[in-house]
């Protein structure tokens, strides 16, 4: 099958997205492996060289390769995926990015107090610092889709022709964020006008309503669309909305495909070890290839990329640090068995109210003290933050989603042998692409049964 000419993604913007992770262990021989061979293939206009020659430079390298920048680390992605350790005892996806895309909607509308705290919580030092990186992070996923609209024009033309096979498979790919601001229709006044503008341009949200009545029934279908069907509803049927002013929403559908693709038929059931003790049955996908492998006391990870520019890690042992660990790697020719995944999680029991608590966000959630009049000229409140995934991942690619809403109620309203790498026991996996200076997950979880 034609390979995906990454040459036709121009240089992407300064930044870093770290897409998916989940806390997951797994054991796996420790067998020494071979060459190593230098990272180029995110920047292809770096040395002007073109993928053949680096191809030819680098034999070992099971795709194009190419140098970039390091990763900055993201305390605020770490902070939350360390929380949720904490709190979680089973398998779980979390997406940081999602979640600050909800905050950042929801720092526009918030002044005085309240905003310096949800600032300091997010990590940033203004609100234009973390709109800018949102912006470069939009741009970066505009990218990634025209990128797809170019293949998907060239294969159909290519099979119209003859070029190719009829049968061949297309080329498949998606990265898209999708923002909304809800008002409830019952509540007697709009959202400013600064607001209005702020969210517009930084966010491209989209203006919705609703009524105490339809209020599930019209946010899970927002949802349902905006995630392909992968998450088809956020709230349950008989969800009490009569308290409910305001919803600030962020969705973030991801898919894509592995440069190289597992063989089906390597596809085979074995021994996963949980982390209670417990063995269980899990399909493993095989390959053995020279990819980035990272190795230290307390962790081992691999990197398998993906076709979009996007890439995934799965991690045994210790996941901190991820982005310095990830910078490391080098390549190995490694024996990867990887389990399939089909997660999904919600975190609707107050968890991610918890962790803003816990790093000093108080105003936010206080009916007499929380400012959001840049919002809307009532008084509300922080009442519930709510967020689901799902996470596909099988021997075509990833396929990925996550939802997150801020809900808020009016207080004026009612080489060599291969290295031998196992998934058979709980593990960590993470999906990033390398433009840049910042590290940013766009999902985190776990697999430990």
């Amino acid at each position: 099958m034609k390979r995906w000419n990454l040459n036709k993604v121009k240089k992407m913007m300064a930044f870093m997205l770290a897409v998916l992770v989940a806390a997951v262990a797994f054991s796996a021989c420790r067998d020494q492996a071979a060459e190593l061979v230098p990272d180029d293939r995110h920047d292809p206009e770096v040395g002007k060289a073109t993928e053949s020659e680096q191809q030819a430079e680098n034999p070992e390298a099971d795709y194009p390769v190419g140098t970039e920048e390091k990763m900055g680390k993201n305390a605020f992605d770490d902070q939350l995926m360390a929380f949720l350790d904490g709190k979680t005892d089973g398998n779980y996806m979390a997406s940081p990015l999602s979640f600050r895309y909800a905050l950042g909607l929801l720092i526009a509308g918030a002044s005085g107090e309240t905003k310096t705290e949800l600032l300091k919580a997010l990590g940033v030092e203004s609100e234009e610092e973390w709109t800018a990186a949102c912006l470069r992070f939009n741009a970066f996923a505009k990218r990634f889709q025209e990128t797809f609209d170019e293949e998907r024009k060239e294969y159909e033309k290519n099979v119209k022709s003859g070029g190719i096979p009829k049968d061949s498979a297309a080329p498949v790919m998606a990265l898209r964020v999708a923002n909304s601001v809800w008002k409830n229709e019952k509540l007697g006044v709009p959202f400013t006008d600064e607001y209005c503008e702020n969210v517009s341009k930084n966010y491209d949200a989209e203006y919705e309503s609703f009524t105490p009545e339809n209020a599930a029934e019209k946010i899970n279908d927002w949802v349902n669309r905006k995630t392909e069907s992968m998450i088809d509803r956020l709230l349950p049927d008989g969800y009490d909305a009569s308290m409910l002013a305001v919803v600030l929403m962020n969705a973030l559908y991801f898919k894509d495909a592995w440069w190289e693709a597992f063989l089906p038929e390597l596809t085979e059931t074995g021994d996963f070890h949980t982390k209670s003790g417990a063995v269980v049955q899990k399909e493993f996908m095989h390959d053995t290839g020279s990819i980035l492998y990272y190795e230290d006391e307390n962790t081992r990870l691999v990197v398998l990329p993906m076709k979009g520019g996007v890439d995934m890690a799965f991690v045994l042992g210790d996941a901190t640090d991820i982005a310095e660990k990830i910078n490391a790697a080098e390549y190995r020719k490694v024996k990867t068995a990887i389990p399939k995944l089909d997660l999904e999680t919600s975190f609707s029991n107050g968890e991610f109210v918890d962790f803003l608590k816990e790093n000093g966000v108080r105003r936010a959630f206080d009916p007499e003290n929380a400012e959001f009049s840049r919002m809307i000229d009532t008084d509300v409140y922080v009442d519930d933050i709510i967020q689901k995934t799902r996470i596909k991942l099988n021997e075509d690619g990833v396929e990925a989603a996550a939802v997150t809403a801020i809900m808020m109620c009016g207080s004026g309203y009612d080489p060599s042998e291969p290295v031998d790498f196992t998934l058979d026991q709980p593990f960590s996996f993470f999906i990033y692409t390398d433009t840049g200076s910042e590290m940013m997950t766009m999902f985190a979880g776990r697999i430990v049964e």
